[in-house]
């Protein structure tokens, strides 16, 4: 009897050890395939990390804030990309909003040690990035709603190598699909 393999069993082993590291499960149904963003991911941490800045926009555009802030972010994405914004957030409406806190250099600061802690580190399985089409990617990795990483899973049991994955990457990944845009996401 022939073995089977596949890359759902990579899938779930990669899941596995990430998610005993501190990553945790994104449902790919919330990502927004136009904007190449998980919103309600993003606009938690920021609500939870940044609650004085929030409430200052939330009293200037009441319920719309969330749709304020994800507009001003995703514009800050596709002018200064993905790391610059990581690195020293974003403004909305002349507030500065951080995506991400970064280690500490020491441990006297407890707030600075709360803030990095409360950073979340997202796994996606088979995640439809497309808005144009139901095409997947075996594995996205993200960082407060901003996806980071992306992984095409090759098993060399079934014959698959790294070769395939760039193969995939370059033929029939479309570099203008909005997660892929490198100098925006």
């Amino acid at each position: 009897m022939k073995r089977r393999t596949s890359e759902a069993a990579f899938e779930t082993a990669i899941e596995s050890v990430l998610l005993g590291e501190g990553y945790t499960p994104l449902d790919g149904t919330g990502f927004d395939r136009e904007r190449a963003i998980f919103p309600d991911a993003a606009l938690d941490f920021i609500r939870a990390t940044q609650a004085k800045v929030w409430e200052k926009l939330a009293a200037l555009h009441g319920e719309q804030t969330g749709a304020r802030v994800l507009e001003s972010l995703c514009k800050w994405l596709d002018t200064h990309g993905t790391l610059a914004t990581l690195r020293h957030g974003f403004k909305c409406f002349g507030k500065t909003l951080r995506m991400a806190f970064f280690r500490p250099a020491h441990g006297l600061n407890p707030e600075l040690e709360a803030r990095y802690q409360a950073n979340r580190l997202g796994l996606t399985r088979q995640l439809h990035f497309s808005p144009k089409s139901e095409k997947s990617l075996d594995v996205v990795l993200s960082v407060n709603g901003i996806p980071v990483v992306t992984l095409e899973l090759k098993n060399p049991l079934s014959g698959q190598t790294a070769a395939n994955a760039i193969h995939q990457y370059r033929n029939d990944r479309d570099p203008r699909e909005p997660i892929f845009v490198f100098t925006k996401r």
